[in-house]
């Protein structure tokens, strides 16, 4: 069985775990789902009138399956967490109004690795930057437990609602210090176990680029001002490592590595350490305090 049998045959079988009084007119439909990274989820959605219709993705539920699990089991297991949403999940305060002008000071920015994203930037308007990274929009609306929802803004989305893309790029780029401020930390303030050599005279050679929110951080890199503030701290040179789409380890040039071999431990890093949904890029940046350019390390 491959996961769309699976999906197929979950479709038509969870119903059968579900409570009587949420059966009546829950409609289930299977869907495909392009991720960030290329990452195609597999799920169902369940549609129940004019409420909202939350999807739960199978694939690791499929995975659980090869390995043993039955599938009653895992339909028990996902009946219950749908209850679990219809009863207590938190939703928006209210149908959010996605006009540009209610959207422009909720956006914020997320950036990806172009070549691990091939297929998804298809489907989503994206800013080029340059180096292989390119920046994508979000819309941050408020749900009523006081927590934050972000949805992507694409291509369907963009069209629906009439986006001057370019102005909400603008927009998004505007808000980014103030909605989700980029955070420059000396790495040895998180990890006390790092030696003296890399804490040498008191002054750092490694430290943590990300956001106040440490999710989706490392757009922060392409915040207004933030690469010349980084250099202007420093007072050097720099090195710019994807660490994941949530950060970028910054290294002062004097500390380096060999390029080469720096790439080729990124490369393996994404390869066996990052998880795919967390993969940014193979590409590895040099900023140049006296021109204010930002390029492959490679290519320097």
């Amino acid at each position: 069985m491959n996961i769309n049998e699976f999906t197929a045959l979950a479709a038509e079988e969870v119903l059968k775990y579900f409570p009587e009084d949420l059966q009546d007119g829950v409609k289930v439909e299977t869907s495909k789902v392009m991720k960030i990274n290329d990452q195609m989820l597999h799920g169902l959605t369940f549609v129940r009138g004019e409420e909202p219709a939350p999807t739960f993705y199978l694939d690791q539920s499929f995975e659980m399956y090869q390995r043993g699990a039955t599938m009653e089991h895992l339909m028990r297991e996902l009946a219950q967490a749908y209850e679990h949403t219809a009863n207590a999940g938190p939703e928006p305060t209210e149908v959010p109004d996605l006009a540009f002008n209610k959207v422009k000071r909720k956006t914020g920015l997320r950036l990806l690795g172009m070549e691990y994203n091939e297929e998804f930037l298809k489907t989503v308007p994206y800013k080029d930057v340059g180096n292989g990274y390119a920046l994508i929009c979000e819309v941050q609306i408020k749900a009523s437990d006081g927590g934050i929802f972000s949805t992507i803004v694409n291509n369907t989305m963009a069209k629906e609602y009439d986006y001057d893309m370019e102005q909400l790029f603008s927009a998004a780029l505007d808000n980014a210090w103030r909605t989700n401020a980029a955070s420059l930390m000396p790495a040895s303030e998180l990890d006390a176990d790092m030696s003296d050599e890399e804490t040498e005279g008191g002054q750092e050679s490694c430290y943590i680029l990300t956001t106040n929110r440490q999710r989706f951080g490392a757009a922060a890199l392409f915040y207004p001002g933030t690469q010349a503030m980084i250099a202007h701290v420093l007072k050097e040179d720099y090195i710019a490592i994807p660490s994941s789409l949530h950060e970028f380890i910054i290294v002062r040039k004097s500390k380096a590595k060999d390029p080469q071999i720096l790439v080729e431990f990124v490369k393996e890093a994404n390869q066996t350490v990052v998880g795919p949904e967390d993969v940014l890029s193979d590409c590895v940046l040099i900023y140049s305090k006296d021109t204010r350019e930002l390029m492959r390390y490679d290519a320097a």
